[in-house]
C-alpha cells in the first residue's frame, strides 16, 4: 500500500529497512544519573517493536556542567553511561534497529539552576528570550573543551554499540546559536565563521572515531525571527550554504528542522497547523543538497509520508510525537490498519508537560491521547482479569469510551449507556472552531477500537436507576462530562440573545453579521472569537483579568492570537459583565469602577463550567462507582482520557 514507505533505504554504508525514522524527543524516562534504565528501555522496545528503521535517541547530554537540558536527561558525559547504551542498542539491533544518538548542548536555552548555579553558556551574552538567564560567551578556551566533549561523546556512542551520531544544531541549542547570526557575535575565529564550531566538532569527533564514522545533523535551516521583529537572524538562505559546508565535509545526512524557542511554535506545532507545513523550507535543502534527507514535516498519517517520498521531498520521513501517540504507528501502516493507528492531534500537551514536568525532573512527558507513553513499565496489561464482569459506562464522550476500551482489554464487559444520539461528547462542540478537524481523530479512534472490541454501545439511551438494576453491573463508571453555566447573578442572563459557546458553536454560519460579545478569554473564548469572525461577524472580547489567555499555555496562546490578528478584534480587560440588554451589555472596570455600555446583538459566554456527576442513581446498584474525566474535574482531553484510563486499569 505505501511501497516507497518500506522499501529500504541507505545512509552510508548503514541500510535501513524501510523510511522511517524516530526522531528523538526529550522524554524525561532516562534514570536519575543519566543512564538507560528499565524505562527508557522500555519505551525504546515497544517502538523498536513498532517496526521502525532508525531510532535516534533523544537529546543526549555531553556536558554535566553547563549542558544540561534537564533532570532525567541521557547522557554520554562519562564512561559509566557506555555499559547502559550498550544495553539498550544491542536490544535494537535484535530487531533490525539502526541506533544513532544525538548529541546535545542547550547553550543559552535552559537553567542556570540546571547548569552550577552559573550563568548559562553560549556563543556570545545574547539571552534567550524565552529562558531569561544571564548569558555568558564562552571563552575561547571554553569553546575547545565542549569540542572535545562533543567528541568524547561521540566515542562513548560508539563504544555503547551506536551505528553512528547526530549533532543537534537545531532548535537554537548550543551549535545553532554558533551558526545564527542573531546569537553569535563573537569576534574569534568562532564568530569570524560561524561554521568554525560545527566544523570543529566533526573534525574532533573523526579523530576518535574514524573517517568512516558516520555522522548526522539536525539542522534549523531557518530560525522563521521575522514575525519577532528581528531583521539579522539565520534564514533559509543561509541554511543552504550550511548544508552545502555540510555536504563537503562529508556529513553522513542533514536532518531538517526550522526554529529556535523565540519562534517555537514554528518547532512544535500545534493543531491548527497541516501535515507539510514545513515543505517549502524541506524542498529548498532537498533541491541543493545530495545527501540523505531526513525530515519531520507535521507528518500524522502515512499517506502523507509515501507523498513525501514520492514528491523527492526527503529520502526518510521522520516521526515524533507520532510515535509517541502510537508506537505501532509504523507496523499498522505496513499492514494496512491505518484506522487502528492512534494518530498524534498536535494539541502540544506533551511540550507542555516536558517545560513542567520533565525538565525539573518531575516525571516524564506525557501524552493526551496515550496514557502509556514514558510509563511503559508501569501499564503492562498483564491484569487481563475481567472475567467477563459487567461494567456499565455512563457517557460516550472520550472519558467514557477510553475506559470501555481498557476495560475490554482487560476481559471485562463494559457497556455504554449514552443519551445522546452520537459519541464524542465535548468533542462534538471543540471541533468546530477553524482548523480544529484533527480533535476528532481521537474520536475515531476510540470509535474504531470498541468497534473492534466489540463494545455495547447505547445510544438515545439516558441511564436510570430501573437500568442500572437491570443491567446488575459489578461496577459503574460516571463520565457524564461537563456543561457551561449562565450565572444567576447576572441581570439579563436568560435573554435569547445570550448564549453559551456550546450553544454559538453549534449554530455554524447561522449566526453572522452581528455585533458579538465574547465574554471570558480562555482557549474557548478565543477558538470561539475565531469562528464568529470567520462568519463574518463583530467580536468583542471581556475578560476580567489584566490580560487576554492569562490562563493559556503559551503555544496555544500565541497560536490563537495570530490567528485573531488577522481579524479587527477588540479586546477589554480587568472587566466586569454588570447586566445584559436586548442589544447592549453593561461592564464595569474592575480598577477603577468605571461603567460602561456597549453594542450587543449577541452575548457570548466562556467563562462558567461545572462537572455533571450525580452518583444517586448508583444508590443501591452496587458498591463501586467511579467518578471519570470532566464529571469529576473539568479539565482537557489529556486528563479526561488519562483519569479514565487509571480507573479502568486499576478497577
Amino acid at each position: 500500500m505505501y511501497p516507497k514507505l518500506f522499501t529500504a533505504g541507505k545512509i552510508g554504508n548503514l541500510t535501513l529497512k524501510n523510511r522511517v525514522v524516530m526522531e528523538p524527543l526529550a522524554m524525561g524516562v532516562a534514570e536519575p544519573n543519566q543512564n538507560i534504565g528499565e524505562a527508557y528501555f522500555e519505551y525504546l522496545k515497544q517502538r523498536a517493536d513498532g517496526d521502525v528503521a532508525m531510532i535516534i535517541l533523544e537529546n543526549t547530554r555531553v556536558d554535566d556542567e553547563h549542558g544540561v537540558a534537564a533532570t532525567c536527561q541521557m547522557s554520554v558525559s562519562k564512561d559509566e553511561h557506555i555499559s547502559s547504551l550498550k544495553k539498550a542498542t544491542d536490544m535494537l539491533h535484535s530487531k533490525d534497529v539502526v541506533v544513532f544518538t544525538q548529541l546535545h548542548h542547550p547553550g543559552r536555552e535552559t537553567f542556570s539552576n540546571l547548569n552550577s548555579n552559573e550563568p548559562v553558556w553560549s556563543s556570545s551574552t545574547k539571552a534567550c528570550g524565552v529562558c531569561q538567564q544571564e548569558t555568558h560567551e564562552m571563552t575561547t578556551a571554553e569553546v575547545e573543551l565542549v569540542i572535545d566533549k562533543f567528541a568524547q561523546g561521540a566515542r562513548r556512542s560508539k563504544e555503547g554499540g551506536c551505528d553512528g551520531v547526530e549533532l543537534h544544531g537545531a532548535h537554537g541549542y548550543l551549535i545553532s546559536q554558533f551558526l545564527s547570526p542573531y546569537t553569535n557575535q563573537r569576534k574569534d575565529r568562532f564568530g569570524e565563521d560561524r561554521f568554525t564550531f560545527v566544523k570543529e566538532i566533526i573534525e574532533a569527533i573523526r579523530k576518535v572515531c574514524g573517517e568512516e564514522y558516520p555522522i548526522g545533523i539536525r539542522l534549523t535551516v531557518d530560525e522563521l525571527l521575522s514575525p519577532n521583529g528581528v531583521k539579522n537572524y539565520l534564514k533559509i538562505e543561509d541554511g543552504i550554504q550550511i548544508c552545502k559546508r555540510l555536504e563537503s565535509i562529508k556529513i553522513a545526512y542533514i536532518n531538517v528542522s526550522n526554529g529556535i524557542y523565540e519562534s517555537f511554535n514554528s518547532l512544535s506545532e500545534p493543531i491548527t497547523y497541516h501535515q507539510g507545513c514545513r515543505t517549502s523550507l524541506i524542498r529548498q535543502i532537498k533541491d541543493n543538497v545530495n545527501v540523505p534527507v531526513i525530515a519531520v514535516n507535521m507528518v500524522k498519517e502515512p499517506w502523507f509520508a509515501e507523498k513525501m517520498l514520492n514528491d523527492n521531498l526527503v529520502d526518510f520521513v521522520g516521526l515524533g510525537r507520532a510515535l509517541l501517540a502510537d508506537p505501532n504507528w509504523v507496523k499498522k501502516a505496513e499492514e494496512g490498519r491505518e484506522s487502528d493507528i492512534n494518530r498524534c492531534i498536535s494539541c502540544t500537551y506533551c511540550f507542555e508537560t516536558l517545560v513542567s514536568d520533565t525538565i525539573a525532573g518531575n516525571g516524564p512527558v506525557k501524552c493526551a491521547v496515550n496514557p502509556i507513553a514514558g510509563r511503559e513499565t508501569i501499564y503492562t496489561f498483564d491484569n487481563i482479569d475481567g472475567n467477563g464482569k459487567v461494567v456499565v459506562v455512563i457517557g460516550a464522550g472520550l472519558a467514557g469510551m477510553e475506559a470501555a476500551r481498557v476495560l475490554a482489554m482487560r476481559g471485562f464487559k463494559p457497556i455504554i449507556l449514552e443519551k445522546t444520539s452520537k459519541v464524542g461528547g465535548q468533542i462534538n462542540v471543540a471541533n468546530k472552531p477553524p482548523e480544529k478537524d484533527k480533535i476528532n481523530w481521537i474520536v475515531d479512534y476510540e470509535s474504531n477500537q470498541l468497534e473492534l472490541l466489540g463494545v455495547e454501545i447505547r445510544l438515545n439511551t439516558p441511564a436510570t436507576k430501573e437500568l442500572l438494576q437491570a443491567l446488575n453491573p459489578y461496577a459503574v463508571i460516571i463520565a457524564t462530562g461537563a456543561k457551561s453555566l449562565k450565572p444567576s447573578n447576572i441581570k439579563g442572563i436568560d435573554l435569547p440573545n445570550v448564549k453559551t459557546v456550546e450553544e454559538v458553536l453549534s449554530l455554524g454560519k447561522a449566526l453572522s453579521n452581528f455585533k458579538v460579545c465574547v465574554i471570558g478569554s480562555g482557549i474557548s473564548g478565543l477558538e470561539t472569537a475565531e469562528a464568529l469572525l470567520e462568519n463574518g461577524n463583530n467580536v468583542t472580547i471581556v475578560e476580567m483579568e489584566d490580560k487576554i489567555g492569562s490562563n493559556v499555555y503559551v503555544q496555544h496562546y500565541l497560536d490563537a492570537m495570530d490567528r485573531l490578528s488577522k481579524y479587527d478584534v477588540t479586546y477589554i480587560v480587568s472587566t466586569k459583565l454588570v447586566e445584559i440588554k436586548p442589544k447592549s451589555i453593561i461592564i464595569e472596570n474592575v480598577k477603577d469602577f468605571k461603567v460602561s455600555e456597549i453594542e450587543a446583538d449577541y452575548v457570548v459566554l466562556a467563562m462558567c463550567v461545572e462537572s455533571i456527576n450525580d452518583s444517586s442513581i448508583t444508590n443501591g446498584v452496587c458498591e463501586k462507582v467511579f467518578i471519570v474525566g470532566d464529571a469529576k474535574n473539568i479539565g482537557r482531553i489529556e486528563s479526561s482520557i488519562r483519569s479514565a484510563f487509571e480507573v479502568a486499569y486499576n478497577l
